[in-house]
């Protein structure tokens, strides 16, 4: 009778696997994405440390600690105790290889006074994806720097939004080096608030500047999803001249079921936008303070005051999501 034991991947998740099962076959079953490819030990795809616990490889055991145990072929180990494993690349449900690749700048156009759009091309012969969302790291001159990643994973482009006004030293001295240079190297994927599936509650976008370049990714990925819930996007900028793209969110309208968006400036009065900061004109819309899914896009003080003034209404903390949390998160 086959017994059934615990593996723990790479420190972060764990699968249920019986002894009469391979540790991949198992881990697959479970949603994770295990390198593999001849699933007889040939490969050595699959290869990867035992850290703790025992395993059967064909014909003879190993030991956690003992000879050999680095270089477990997990395509045709059983388990015979609860183990932890560190296997490089795999990925857990849901989520995504990081990968560093070299990519081609392809184009950068203007959007507005102090806002280019690059256009980025991933290598060829290699499979990378990210969800939309998510955000990506600039490598350059031993920095990183991450921007959020514009349009959802559909071919070998990659679409940054990136201001570079005066009163932002670091985002010219990147504009530069991307100009004067055909390619860049590039960290991706990044960020664990992102939509794939279809979300099942309205949502809401709240974003300023280039904050919107993340919530551009959603809502092309909802439309591609065909998403039938309420969506809401409240876009904040300081006058007219910073607002770009003006004609998208008019196409949304007629792609999605249910979707309005206002405009917010807050430094002067203009008959076409709300007059304040964006998310004071969300707030005066919210009718449901528990029922949405918000997503917020925008500088660190901007992500944190919304999120403090969406919880004073009523929205439930997990409800509200944002790059800004995870890389930059409050002392």
């Amino acid at each position: 009778m086959s017994r059934t034991y615990t593996i723990t991947v790479n420190g972060k998740a764990s699968f249920p696997c019986r002894t009469d099962q391979t540790i991949v076959d198992a881990g697959q079953q479970a949603g994770f994405g295990f390198p593999v490819a001849c699933r007889n030990g040939v490969c050595l795809r699959c290869q990867g440390r035992l850290l703790s616990g025992d395993v059967r490889q064909k014909s003879h055991t190993l030991h956690a600690g003992e000879a050999g145990s680095d270089e477990v072929l997990y395509c045709v180990a059983v388990p015979l105790s609860d183990c932890e494993i560190d296997v490089p690349e795999v990925t857990a449900p849901g989520e995504l290889p990081v990968h560093n690749v070299h990519c081609q700048v392809d184009s950068i156009d203007p959007l507005n006074h102090d806002v280019s759009r690059v256009w980025l091309r991933l290598p060829a012969g290699k499979r990378i994806g990210w969800h939309a969302g998510q955000y990506l790291m600039l490598n350059i001159d031993g920095e990183a720097y991450p921007f959020s990643i514009a349009n959802h994973c559909a071919d070998r482009r990659l679409e940054l939004h990136i201001r570079h006004g005066d009163d932002n030293s670091a985002a010219r001295d990147i504009m530069a080096h991307l100009q004067q240079s055909p390619g860049v190297d590039v960290t991706l994927p990044a960020g664990l608030r992102f939509i794939d599936g279809p979300p099942q509650q309205p949502v809401w976008f709240i974003c300023g500047s280039t904050g919107f370049a993340p919530v551009k990714a959603m809502i092309e990925r909802l439309i591609e999803l065909g998403f039938e819930q309420p969506v809401r996007l409240f876009w904040g900028a300081r006058t007219p001249q910073d607002l770009y793209l003006p004609d998208l969110p008019a196409q949304w309208q007629g792609a999605l079921a249910d979707f309005h968006y206002t405009t917010a400036l807050s430094d002067i009065r203009h008959p076409d936008h709300a007059e304040g900061l964006v998310h004071e004109a969300a707030i005066e819309a919210l009718r449901e303070p528990a029922l949405p899914l918000f997503f917020l896009g925008g500088s660190p003080p901007m992500a944190w005051a919304v999120f403090d003034a969406l919880v004073a209404e009523g929205v439930p903390a997990s409800n509200i999501h944002c790059d800004v949390f995870d890389y930059a998160p409050r002392d």
